[in-house]
């Protein structure tokens, strides 16, 4: 097992890396925790949040590591997708938690992706104004981004994390055994995040996964514990100097989302899954880079290689996605500085810069080139 350390503003708190994790959930939760160990008190509760295909795969084990421990778990499910983060889904969890009489001192344990991930997360940042929580990601992208650096929130109709709040978890549990029950789109998914840390700050790790594309998409355990490890320890840097994204770097891990959200967003969060529409809008992000004349070609083709070789989608082509639909979606980045969008572009493989000067002409062409409709 690997050990990643966030430094946040309320208290550092561990990433652990490693298989076999989740059946040993409560006892992880007394090492690594203050709030299970000895204080004369009975031991918190715990309220697990997942969704039911996770559920079916992973949920006993971490029910009987608490039973053992004699802690009383409850579970609350939420539907499949983006419309779990929704402000009824919410509403429906702050009810769970007061029909089970759940205090200040009781606990909140996220199991699933990024959306459980981020739901669970704004509920104990919100539930009697703060209460601890667990991120225990069951997917390849929560485990290598969402779970990590407290970023946690819900979706209005007008756009995905607009109401949210950073809010660290206590513990980040990450088992790999976990991604072999993961579907394959999901997975394949997932790696475009992966590929983004190796754009914004390790060219070894994209080394790395260019030599190792069959073995990475085979699951290989071997090979994701350093893939996993490396993408934690380079996003538990970033949020440790820049946590709440006052101080610049930490917009870096959006490289490929301004795109990328906008095309979720234009097409109802449907037909692309989260990392697919990244992947589409990394290629866009190197595109302008390039037009811009500080990345070269050679780098944005390899760039667009790695996302086809591990079967990411690279184009907007057979979508009938207007351009302008695009641009209205983008138009509303919650990223916005002074209502200027703000680019994540890349100089080389490994060192990416923030831009904020790009003429709407240059995005246009950006998005027809790759398949976006006039």
């Amino acid at each position: 097992m690997k050990i990643i350390t966030v430094q946040s503003s309320k208290e550092p708190y561990p990433i652990l890396v490693g298989t076999n994790l989740l059946a040993k959930s409560a006892t992880l939760l007394e090492t690594y925790t203050s709030g299970f160990k000895g204080t004369g008190l009975p031991k918190p509760k715990v309220m697990i949040v997942t969704q039911n295909p996770i559920a079916h795969n992973h949920l006993r084990p971490v029910l009987k590591s608490f039973s053992v421990k004699g802690i009383k778990v409850y579970v609350h499910f939420v539907p499949d997708g983006e419309k779990a983060k929704s402000t009824l889904e919410l509403c429906h969890l702050y009810k769970s938690l007061l029909a089970n009489d759940f205090e200040r001192r009781d606990w909140l344990f996220a199991l699933g992706g990024g959306v459980v991930g981020d739901l669970t997360g704004f509920a104990a940042a919100t539930y009697l104004r703060g209460v601890p929580f667990v991120n225990a990601g069951t997917t390849l992208l929560a485990q290598v981004d969402s779970s990590i650096g407290g970023k946690t929130g819900i979706n209005l109709e007008e756009g995905k994390n607009l109401i949210g709040a950073f809010y660290p978890p206590k513990l980040v549990i990450s088992d790999l055994e976990a991604l072999r029950t993961l579907p394959h789109r999901e997975f394949k998914a997932s790696l475009a995040e992966v590929v983004k840390y190796g754009i914004i700050r390790s060219p070894q790790l994209f080394r790395l996964l260019e030599k190792e594309v069959k073995r990475v998409l085979a699951k290989d355990i071997s090979v994701l514990l350093p893939v996993v490890a490396l993408c934690a320890k380079i996003k538990a840097g970033v949020v440790s100097r820049d946590e709440r994204e006052t101080k610049g770097e930490r917009m870096i891990l959006n490289y490929g989302h301004t795109f990328g959200h906008a095309f979720e967003q234009a097409l109802g969060f449907k037909t692309f899954v989260h990392g697919e529409a990244v992947s589409v809008g990394m290629v866009c992000a190197a595109a302008l880079a390039v037009r811009l004349n500080f990345f070269s070609q050679a780098s944005a083709r390899r760039q667009f290689e790695l996302l086809r070789g591990l079967g990411l989608p690279v184009s907007l082509a057979g979508l009938k996605l207007r351009t302008n639909a695009i641009l209205s979606a983008m138009a509303r980045d919650k990223k916005k500085k002074a209502g200027k969008l703000r680019f994540v572009l890349p100089e080389k493989i490994g060192r990416v810069v923030i831009r904020e000067d790009i003429a709407l002409t240059e995005l246009r062409k950006v998005i027809q080139e790759a398949g976006g409709k006039s």
